[in-house]
């Protein structure tokens, strides 16, 4: 059995053709859409080796392992006593070394597992072969290299995971292939897909003409992307409207708090998690004594999930108003649209440079432009892209979290079918 698998930074789908239409698994109460994240509490006749033990060690035989949404609760309970992991995917393309290279590749290996898992038990099918979505380009500075390390790092996962056949699809042009199936006349659409760890754009021929095909690189006309994601906007709000009240903008306590934010930088986090100084002698500032608990509580991740929340808010409110009692209590938060639009002036600097490079690149006449990724809701988000194409070109959108499945599976179908 075959099936499409969007493993995505945020979220992570599954999806098989039955009948002619697309069917997505449930992967968690109520919902096809599980948050990439991993958790195991760290049981107590480990924990004075702890430290000495390997990341295989540490994960055992899977036993205790939680995913998705009880991964991230059981977390937020309790963040100092076990292992933690949101969205690996972003760190794929970065700066390895070798212990950081196994760790990734036996993480993601553990969560393929379970989303084959739960796909195979919601199916009933023992799904062997897949077509696994990549974004044009990971999250990273080394570019291409960084984009081969990743997809060996996927390589590896996947196959761990119990797949034979392995097909990788960028996940815009999955994207257009799940539109396609609506649509009774061939057109030219640009997809633009601000994922979670990256922003991808890509130029496509689609429609009855094509949909057919067993190959679609003829027509694909077009495709840039960058390392901006919804993960970066989600840092780019919490450092703008949340971490002034941990030091933001003070000689003392700045740069600390930038590393405490920057959950997808691996230096970063280990330069805050390092050392933190309070006062020997006398009281410490409030700023100093809430950058302390996020300290002793790793609450980084906590953090960027406030902000993640108060971003999805912002699509559907001027204001948004949200609390940090979990680091102090009656502490609260007042986020704004304008707010958010100013925060990631910067990165949707870069969003717009891959719009332009995408259209300039295909010198053809765009039909429709097609919205997916999760941060693509938002109406800032819409508006960059509208800067730069103008009003005359209709949005047109589908399952903004789905799509990508959708498309990975209408053509795993037609490639391994046969």
């Amino acid at each position: 059995m075959h099936c499409g698998i969007d493993y995505g930074t945020s979220n992570s789908s599954i999806g098989i053709t039955r009948d002619g239409r697309v069917v997505q698994a449930m992967l968690e109460d109520g919902s096809h859409y599980l948050p990439s994240a991993i958790y195991r509490a760290i049981p107590e006749h480990e924990l004075q080796d702890h430290e000495s033990l390997t990341i295989r060690q540490q994960l055992g035989n899977a036993q205790g392992l939680l995913y998705g949404t009880e991964a991230i609760e059981a977390y937020i309970r309790n963040p100092g006593d076990g292992l933690f992991m949101k969205s690996p995917k972003v760190f794929l393309g970065s700066d390895l070394n070798k212990d950081q290279l196994d760790f990734f590749q036996i993480i993601i290996a553990k969560m393929m597992m379970h989303i084959l898992e739960q796909g195979r038990a919601y199916y009933q099918e023992d799904i062997r072969q897949a077509v696994i979505g990549r974004p044009i380009r990971y999250h990273g500075i080394h570019g291409e290299k960084g984009d081969r390390q990743a997809l060996g790092i996927m390589q590896q996962a996947a196959e761990q995971a119990g797949l034979d056949d392995i097909v990788f699809m960028y996940e815009p042009l999955a994207a257009a292939l799940d539109y396609e199936q609506t649509l009774i006349a061939d057109e030219v659409l640009l997809v633009v897909d601000v994922g979670g760890g990256t922003t991808d754009c890509s130029v496509v021929k689609v429609g009855p003409s094509y949909r057919m095909k067993k190959k679609r690189d003829d027509d694909l006309l077009a495709y840039t992307g960058n390392r901006i994601g919804g993960v970066d906007l989600d840092i780019n709000l919490g450092w703008h409207s949340i971490m002034p009240l941990f030091g933001k903008d003070t000689d003392e306590l700045h740069n600390k708090a930038y590393d405490a934010i920057s959950v997808n930088s691996i230096p970063s986090q280990q330069a805050f998690y390092s050392r933190f100084e309070m006062p020997v002698h006398g009281q410490a500032d409030a700023a100093r004594q809430r950058l302390y608990q996020v300290w002793l509580h790793k609450l980084s991740n906590h953090l960027v999930r406030s902000a993640e929340l108060a971003k999805i808010a912002l699509s559907d409110a001027d204001i948004h108003d949200f609390s940090l009692g979990y680091v102090e209590e009656g502490l609260m938060v007042t986020a704004s649209r304008e707010g958010f639009r100013q925060a990631i002036e910067r990165s949707t600097d870069k969003i717009r440079k891959v719009i332009e490079d995408a259209c300039q690149a295909s010198d053809t006449a765009i039909d429709k432009i097609y919205l997916t990724g999760g941060s693509a809701v938002s109406p800032v988000i819409q508006q960059v892209i509208r800067n730069v194409m103008g009003n005359g070109i209709p949005f047109v959108s589908g399952n903004m979290h789905g799509s990508v499945a959708c498309g990975l599976a209408t053509f795993a179908e037609r490639y391994f079918a046969a």
